[in-house]
């Protein structure tokens, strides 16, 4: 496909232990961090950090997670996303009284029937499964996108043994091998089940395309067609984008206000009309709003869920058929009954979001808050460029004055006229008489 020119690499690579998905050679970008749950704190790894890595791994410690991607040293922002590194799916399979070995041996059944690809490593985690997918020599955060559609789309495969549906953002965490589970205390153990890092690609390979068309046979004319996997509109890749970075939004704002959700049914029905776009599959869609049901501090009924998430999907798909005919370009004027994507300023109107939970979020803002990121990033690439702020370059412009003043001082206590001072100090005439006449009505 062409978007994923960029990514083909015809490389094999290999790891030998769990930290190789982490930190290799071939994955040198940016920095992996764990997170220690008791105090919010961060430590941030790179290459030549391994030992580091392997030794905090080695002292055992109650509830600690390690990124499963890279970002610049000391943010794990999906701002400051560097290279992604691991695809990884959290399997809360104790939440619905599911055995872990009966959990693999589902896991072993999908992979056998091609529903889901090998994981490189099974993390057990102390009461759960977590699969990890290695990325070979990593990939671009520009393909943030992509690793989070194939991730929920493992998640709709896994998510009848409680794959977590909230585990598809880029700055997620999985537990650190051997440290310690402190809701039973039990040790995180792994197993490593492929060596053979994938590209995405490759798994990209077990999702659905994200466009099919059917081309007729000429070869064969009773065969009505062959299925084929065309390369895809900038208008999808944008809608696929957009619809990932929602999902996460709508995710957190329910963490923000910790379940504490007035208008539930309108945030699931937006949730599922979201989440469809991305899966494409009525049954998932719905399992995926009854997660989010249950993070809820008062959960609707799941009849009223169902049927709202089903609403939400079938919207959705009309909106997706129609999209596709008009060759992936957005409309919005005719009047044609079909509930297209909400604008983001109407999602802060129905939901009430704050400015500051607006902060938080990454395409669910009002246009003041654009403004702010963009002047921050401007100000950012100007540091990067040598280019100073202006309050930096007013320091400095004061901090010039001040010495020229007192250079002004020390050469007319020795003597020297107007016109040679401004000469030693490289300034106009006029600049020193003002000066002189300044210190005089001091």
């Amino acid at each position: 496909m062409e978007f994923l020119q960029p990514i083909i690499d015809d490389r094999e690579t290999y790891i030998a232990e769990w930290q190789d998905c982490y930190i290799s050679e071939s994955k040198i970008t940016g920095f992996v961090c764990t997170f220690y749950l008791y105090d919010k704190r961060h430590h941030f790894y790179g290459l030549n950090d391994i030992q580091d890595l392997l030794k905090e791994a080695k002292k055992r410690s109650k509830d600690v997670y390690l990124s499963l991607n890279a970002f610049e040293y000391g943010s794990r922002q999906t701002k400051d996303l560097k290279q992604i590194r691991n695809i990884g799916v959290d399997i809360d399979c104790y939440k619905l009284n599911i055995p872990v070995h009966r959990a693999l041996e589902e896991i072993k059944r999908l992979i056998t029937k091609g529903s889901i690809p090998n994981p490189n490593v099974v993390i057990f985690s102390g009461r759960g499964l977590q699969l990890l997918y290695s990325i070979s020599g990593g990939a671009s955060p520009k393909m943030s996108f992509l690793s989070q559609y194939i991730t929920a789309q493992f998640i709709s495969e896994l998510r009848h043994l409680g794959a977590d549906t909230s585990g598809t953002d880029v700055t997620r965490v999985f537990r650190l091998p051997y440290s310690v589970n402190s809701r039973n205390g039990k040790q995180v153990t792994l197993e490593i089940w492929r060596t053979l890092e994938y590209t995405l690609l490759e798994l990209y390979s077990f999702c659905k395309p994200l466009e099919e068309r059917r081309k007729p046979n000429k070869t064969n004319k009773t065969n009505k067609g062959t299925l084929h996997t065309l390369p895809s509109k900038r208008g999808l890749l944008d809608i696929y984008s957009l619809n990932t970075a929602r999902k996460n939004d709508l995710e957190a704002l329910v963490s923000l206000r910790m379940g504490e959700i007035e208008k539930r049914n309108v945030l699931t029905y937006i949730y599922a009309y979201t989440v469809a776009l991305i899966i494409k599959n009525k049954e998932a869609t719905i399992a995926f709003a009854l997660q989010l049901n249950q993070r809820f501090t008062d959960p609707q009924k799941i009849t009223a869920v169902k049927r709202t998430a089903g609403n939400g999907y079938d919207d959705a798909m009309k909106f997706f058929e129609e999209f596709k005919k008009r060759d992936f370009k957005m409309w919005y004027k005719d009047r044609d009954g079909i509930k297209r994507p909400m604008k983001s300023s109407t999602i802060i109107d129905e939901l009430d979001i704050t400015p500051e939970e607006m902060k938080q979020f990454s395409t669910i803002i009002d246009g003041i808050e654009k403004q702010v990121r963009n002047t921050s990033q401007k100000r950012k690439k100007r540091r990067e460029e040598g280019v100073q702020d202006r309050e930096s370059y007013l320091d400095d412009q004061h901090s010039k004055k001040e010495s020229n003043r007192q250079k002004v001082v020390e050469l007319l206590e020795k003597g020297h006229k107007q016109t040679e001072i401004a000469k030693i100090i490289g300034v106009s005439k006029a600049w020193i008489s003002r000066l002189v006449k300044e210190l005089k009505t001091k």
